[in-house]
């Protein structure tokens, strides 16, 4: 078996001993997970490959003694087939029962296709990115661009997930994304929909300024992989509920990562240790991990620590699970 190339540092051990060991529960639902394998050898070594050992192994260093259940899926940016994808998701999940897969989708797929991906692996929703748009713009695309409405047809009949990357520069702030999200949960009120990072706001203003439509919008779920902007988690609580929020990693590798998400205007960037030249000699300027820094700005959430590391996620895959009981 392959080994994960993480050495923990004596500030990784005293930011999770300090900081996070009395914050993270024994028991974890991750609800932002990839499988894949990469060929490409000029991506680092934690970038080639995730497989259900190695997502264990990652978890076993940063959350010693934590048992992890998992919403996992392939990597849209891994030039495979979907077939090849999802299969990989699904004998990954073959690991766990808790655990659920969701299917690579590219808008070309038919919706009978689409059909036989769920049926031939046991997948609970679909995965869709921008950089498959059919636009040709990866920013700018709509929801529809990249997942268009006949496969959403087919999520909404079995009642499943779509876990959503949102497109555009401001996000979910964006008017034409909340006015697709606004028909497209009406038109298929079966499909449950996660709003991938915050719903892609990495500080606080998308969400503020998209609050009031958010907030009448039905079968919206968020997970907060990434994230690394304490008020942009706050907002997101208010806005959502706490019954509507979940813990997830992104990994791999984005949260085993040594990095952070900045803000800063109205941009947002990945800072880690070899892509910016402050002077930090007057501090220790090492960095942990991404997703240390994002539970770090989750961690004013504590009093309702099973729901948003466990319960919400468990309750919403149950919910799929019977959709999917029913059609038998």
């Amino acid at each position: 078996m392959k080994n994960l190339n993480i050495t923990l540092t004596d500030l990784d051990r005293e930011i999770w001993a300090e900081e996070l060991a009395d914050f993270v529960p024994e028991t974890i639902y991750d609800a932002h997970t990839h499988i894949f394998e990469n060929r490409d050898t000029a991506v680092p070594a934690n970038w080639r490959q995730s497989t259900w050992d190695l997502l264990q192994q990652a978890d076993a260093q940063l959350f010693p003694g934590r048992q992890v259940h998992r919403i996992l899926f392939g990597n849209p940016l891994i030039k495979e087939t979907i077939e090849h994808g999802n299969a990989r998701t699904a004998a990954a999940v073959a690991h766990d029962s808790a655990s659920i897969g969701l299917a690579l989708v590219r808008p070309t797929l038919a919706p009978a296709e689409l059909e036989q991906q769920f049926k031939r692996h046991r997948l609970m929703g679909v995965k869709p990115y921008r950089v498959h748009a059919i636009t040709g713009d990866a920013v700018e695309c709509r929801i529809t661009d990249f997942l268009p409405e006949a496969q959403i047809e087919v999520v909404n009949q079995h009642g499943y997930i779509v876990m959503l990357h949102m497109s555009k520069r401001l996000a979910i702030a964006d008017p034409e994304n909340l006015k697709d999200l606004e028909r497209l949960t009406k038109t298929y009120p079966r499909v449950k929909w996660i709003l991938a990072h915050c719903a892609r706001s990495y500080y606080d203003r998308p969400l503020l300024k998209a609050a009031d439509r958010l907030k009448n919008i039905p079968n919206l779920w968020y997970e907060i992989s990434s994230v690394c902007d304490t008020d942009a988690m706050d907002v997101l609580l208010s806005v959502a509920g706490v019954d509507r929020v979940m813990y997830g990693s992104d990994d791999l590798a984005v949260g085993i990562s040594r990095g952070k998400y900045l803000t800063f205007g109205h941009a947002w960037c990945y800072l880690t240790e070899t892509n910016h030249r402050f002077d930090l000699s007057h501090c220790d300027g090492r960095m942990t991990f991404t997703r240390y820094e994002s539970l770090r700005a989750f961690r004013f959430g504590r009093r309702e620590i099973k729901k948003l590391f466990y319960s919400n996620a468990k309750i919403l895959i149950d919910q799929v699970r019977q959709s999917r009981s029913s059609r038998r």
